[in-house]
């Protein structure tokens, strides 16, 4: 069954421009309807949710000269990168030394050893959150138009490569918020210490929340 260019326009209840400005509103806005911008031989649909305001996907729909679908791309929208962005610069500003030129990084290493995973879990938790919410949003999409996929064996919360994972990430987190509490708070640096504890607070929650809800389906 070849799904047309009609067919995909019924995914939008609100057509509007795929712009910063836009989507920065629909993140004020708790307007959640599906919205869209509609081309010659493209449309561009995403869509909010209450727990997902802000790393949600826009997904673009490529059309033939038949108008009929041929494609789907994603991408994480312009607010989402543009708060990975400022965390990213935000973090690297709090942890940066004042005199760089005379900062011995043979000396620091378990510093910059600590830093270089925290970042990597930051990069695995965006990609994360990014991944389960483009495929929830895909599987929507799929049945709503109708289309027949093969089955695929969803990975499990609790696989031997999530496990190994988790054994990675869980103590490192707890290990962060011991640093932050025992360490950056009483020398003062603030802004460090609520940055991580936000962070891994965010990661844990969010990924035991998945565990919990993979469970129920």
């Amino acid at each position: 069954m070849e799904i047309t260019k009609d067919d995909i326009e019924k995914l939008i209840e609100l057509r509007k421009e795929d712009t910063f400005f836009n989507h920065l509103w629909n993140v004020f806005s708790g307007d959640f309807r599906p919205k869209g911008e509609i081309g010659r031989r493209e449309i561009k649909v995403w869509k909010q949710n209450m727990w997902n305001k802000t790393f949600y996907p826009v997904f673009t729909f490529e059309l033939n000269t038949s108008m009929h679908l041929i494609n789907i791309t994603s991408k994480l929208n312009p607010i989402g990168k543009l708060l990975i962005g400022i965390f990213v610069i935000g973090f690297i500003y709090a942890i940066s030394p004042e005199n760089p030129s005379e900062f011995d990084f043979i000396g620091n290493w378990p510093i910059i050893a600590v830093i270089s995973v925290f970042g990597m879990i930051f990069t695995l938790f965006w990609r994360m959150i990014y991944r389960f919410e483009r495929q929830n949003q895909l599987d929507e999409i799929f049945e709503f138009l109708d289309i027949e996929v093969e089955d695929k064996k969803p990975e499990k919360e609790w696989s031997f490569k999530r496990i190994l994972i988790r054994l990675f990430t869980y103590p490192f987190c707890l290990f962060l918020i011991g640093l932050s509490i025992f360490l950056a708070i009483p020398n003062g640096k603030y802004v460090l210490a609520i940055g991580t504890l936000g962070f891994v607070s965010f990661y844990l929650v969010t990924d035991l929340r998945m565990i919990f809800r993979k469970k129920d389906n």
